[in-house]
């Protein structure tokens, strides 16, 4: 993988971090003063309830969308002050984004999707079909690489998705729920590429997610709610964080506590969901995808509960 990989991680930070959205008749602030820091080598996870600014922290940093204020320094670029072509440079060689809507062109095979992002970007060099073989190897795929999307499954998509992310050998990974739609074993097989890509290629990987099976393998947990920034952790405080400390002072928690609490948070998510519909706040179509999501989010947990003997 030497010719794939040239690029280590850098440090990203955010400062101050604000974002509003404006709509006829009023406004949302997604985010309210945010204020962190991500480390190369370092996979870190950012947890929170539906509507916490999770997804908007990431487009932020990934140039996706730009902040109402704050800053944004990525490695030496000042990402809140670029702007037309320049953010398009930065997007295209400085990061690599893995989202939940895999995105990937129906027309295309695994390889081409791969080689798509080099032939576009100005600092790919040599032989783009090996390197993008390369990567289609080091995500377990290579052997499937004339194959459309439509011919793989859920967890081989992800994994092209993954491949192309790195195609152009970004020191910063994101990855918006990448797990959501995987079973146990898909992503345990997303969250293991995900993390050697910090590990082994010293790469600044930044998830969002609400997924237990995920959190556990990170390094840090960074709490949001509401635009806000509520807690930093690690996954071996996560009983400090939510369920409280045991009356000795020593962490209990268990992977079956997380995921039990996480069948909890999701009900609750649905309650608001359902909230929201029924004042008009969300519509009809958004109140399904929503739901669809988290149904198949609970029954992933509960199959790790099973997996775990706990249920």
């Amino acid at each position: 993988m030497g010719e794939a990989f040239r690029t280590g991680g850098v440090k990203v930070e955010v400062k101050d971090l604000v974002k509003i959205y404006k709509y006829k008749g009023g406004e949302v602030q997604a985010l309210r003063g945010v204020s962190a820091s991500f480390k190369p080598g370092e996979i870190t996870c950012i947890m929170g309830p539906s509507g916490s600014g999770k997804t908007t922290l990431l487009n932020l940093i990934g140039g996706i969308d730009v902040p109402t204020g704050g800053s944004i320094i990525v490695g030496e670029t000042r990402v809140h002050e670029l702007k037309g072509p320049q953010l398009d440079e930065y997007r295209l060689n400085y990061v690599g984004f893995v989202f939940q809507a895999l995105n990937l062109i129906p027309t295309l095979s695994a390889l081409e999707n791969v080689m798509l992002p080099m032939t576009i970007s100005r600092r790919s060099k040599g032989n783009l079909k090996k390197t993008a073989m390369d990567l289609l190897e080091l995500v377990g795929i290579k052997d499937k690489a004339d194959r459309k999307p439509e011919e793989l499954s859920g967890g081989e998509q992800q994994r092209v998705a993954i491949a192309i992310a790195l195609a152009n050998d970004p020191p910063v990974i994101l990855a918006d729920e990448p797990t959501a739609e995987l079973d146990s074993e898909n992503a345990k097989v997303i969250v293991d590429l995900l993390r050697r890509l910090a590990k082994e290629f010293n790469k600044t990987v930044i998830m969002a997610t609400h997924d237990p099976r995920v959190a556990v393998k990170s390094d840090r947990i960074i709490r949001l709610e509401d635009g806000r920034i509520t807690g930093e952790h690690t996954p071996l405080d996560l009983d400090k964080a939510y369920l409280g400390e045991t009356s000795t002072g020593v962490p209990q928690v268990t992977l079956a506590q997380i995921v039990k609490l996480k069948l909890s948070s999701i009900e609750r998510d649905m309650e608001i969901i359902e909230k929201q519909y029924k004042e008009g706040s969300i519509s009809l179509d958004e109140f399904h995808q929503q739901i669809s999501r988290l149904k198949k989010m609970e029954s992933a947990l509960r199959e790790l509960l099973t997996a775990l003997g706990t249920e």
